[in-house]
């Protein structure tokens, strides 16, 4: 891909971020102090969600995901709906030790989405064959469901890595 095609991609990929991250903190004033069962029960679903990611299961870690899911991870399309967000969970289990934690969480004032954030990593081989390890970040939104359920509407992780 010429540099040109790569810097536009790169652009259009922070713009998206971007817009994420405005749509968090636009939404900062409908995001206080929620009750604090419902900041748990958000906390809990994340912590569940990484048990069963890292167990590597698939159809658990699917099923975490609310019906209109997107997952937007670094240099990838965004994966939206569940066959394809399985897809890209599915290339993510090739690497090892992944883990997050939440150090954020919030709910909207109509108790209907919520997000977690924190820091991420896992580790990998590169193509020569040495161990990578990677540092990065996510953002998690979190939709209610009719059920009770809190279910992942959108997932977005990125590196603290220097670019290659």
């Amino acid at each position: 891909m010429p540099r040109e095609a790569e810097e536009s991609v790169t652009r259009s990929r922070q713009r998206i971020v971007t817009g994420l991250v405005f749509l968090v903190v636009s939404a900062g004033a409908a995001l206080g102090q929620a009750s604090g069962q419902e900041t748990d029960a958000i906390l809990a679903a994340d912590a569940a969600w990484l048990k069963v990611y890292q167990a590597k299961d698939l159809a658990k870690s699917v099923a975490f995901c609310d019906e209109q899911g997107s997952m937007l991870a670094p240099n990838a399309p965004i994966a939206v709906g569940k066959d394809a967000i399985a897809k890209l969970i599915e290339e993510d289990f090739a690497h090892d030790n992944i883990e997050w934690h939440a150090n954020k969480v919030g709910v909207s004032r109509s108790g209907d989405l919520g997000y977690t954030s924190g820091t991420t990593g896992m580790s990998f081989k590169d193509a020569s064959g040495k161990i990578v390890v990677y540092k990065g970040k996510y953002l998690t939104v979190w939709r209610k469901q009719v059920n009770g359920e809190w279910k992942v509407l959108y997932d977005m992780f990125n590196s603290d890595m220097p670019p290659l």
